[in-house]
């Protein structure tokens, strides 16, 4: 993703929050490819943070892309357990990334 977005400064961008309204936006509206592009943009300018993976995980269950989609929701749950320690996460959160991630199903059977 680095790659296709080489002007973007992790951490530097002040954009990121419109980004994710943005990205809400076009996912809302089935706008697909403007949803997944924007969720790049936000991963890549906050590596720390889930909300870009989430998004990207949601974009690509709609495009059935599903080990695509694991890998981003298993990222997403990865990076959101630093937000739930340190109380900026509510356990609902996480339990909503969660149940996503349930229901993309186990990482196996994606490889079939």
């Amino acid at each position: 993703m680095r790659s296709e977005f080489p002007n973007i400064r992790p951490f530097a961008e002040e954009d990121d929050v419109n980004w994710w309204n943005d990205s809400l936006d076009a996912l809302q509206a089935n706008q697909l490819q403007r949803a997944e592009k924007i969720f790049k943009k936000l991963a890549v300018a906050q590596p720390e943070h889930f909300d870009g993976h989430y998004g990207l995980a949601q974009v690509y269950q709609r495009q059935k892309l599903i080990p695509q989609a694991i890998l981003f929701a298993d990222e997403a749950i990865r990076l959101a357990q630093a937000f739930l320690a340190d109380g900026s996460l509510e356990p609902s959160g996480m339990q909503e990334l969660q149940e996503f991630r349930a229901l993309l199903g186990p990482a196996d059977s994606s490889a079939a």
